[in-house]
């Protein structure tokens, strides 16, 4: 069975947590006050009752249909692989009412630096700095998992947010959920590497999300 708590064989582990609750190794950019950052987004229009999850799932379909090829794509991700993170994402996203993502190569270049860097650096999963961008990370046993066991591993956290607006009591564990899902991120680029037997894959997201004092959606 799938672990989050250690590297064991045909495992995935998950890495990071809200900011002053880091603990085991689960890795979402961590969740910070408002105060803390001069790239407070602004709460977009919440989407009218009309806004149905049936048509942000066809707005979400013809978004990865104009994707670029893997060439211009911003990663070492096949076409397919960029189709399923979008496809993954974008599902979460309209079950829960709020705009699909489009893919960013410049997004998807930050991220292959920093899985690189995570593979160069014997798999030691932690978050880049600086960036600006939210933050999903994933480790697991290659050949066995991939971007959408990553994706899928993320979205699981939702049965532990039980709605409304984050704060530090109610966040542990639900970070890389409410970043895929985050109201007003529109851009999303991701990567992968190999570290010896384990693929890395790394999500970044623009803009970022996982403000407490902010609900996700």
């Amino acid at each position: 069975m799938p672990t989050q708590e250690g590297g064991h064989a045909q495992g995935f582990a998950l890495h990071g947590e809200p900011r002053t609750h880091r603990q085991g190794r689960i890795a979402t950019r961590p969740i910070t006050f408002q105060h803390e950052t001069t790239r407070m987004p602004t709460r977009p229009t919440r989407c009218l009752p009309l806004c149905i999850a049936s048509l942000l799932l066809l707005a979400g379909a013809s978004a990865f249909a104009r994707q670029p090829s893997p060439a211009a794509s911003g990663s070492r991700l096949a076409t397919a692989e960029v189709q399923t993170l979008l496809r993954e994402h974008n599902r979460a996203r309209a079950n829960v009412g709020v705009a699909p993502l489009h893919w960013s190569a410049p997004v998807a270049k930050n991220a292959q630096r920093w899985a690189d860097h995570l593979a160069a650096s014997s798999c030691r999963m932690q978050h880049s700095r600086g960036s600006g961008y939210g933050e999903n990370l994933f480790i697991g046993t290659a050949g066995h998992y991939g971007v959408k066991d990553a994706a899928l591993a993320w979205e699981r956290e939702k049965k532990r947010y039980g709605g409304g607006t984050l704060r530090a009591g109610n966040s542990q564990g639900i970070g890389h959920y409410t970043q895929m899902v985050w109201h007003n991120t529109r851009r999303l680029g991701c990567a992968r590497s190999q570290c010896g037997g384990r693929v890395i894959v790394v999500c970044n997201y623009e803009p970022a999300g996982n403000y407490f004092g902010q609900a996700p959606y």
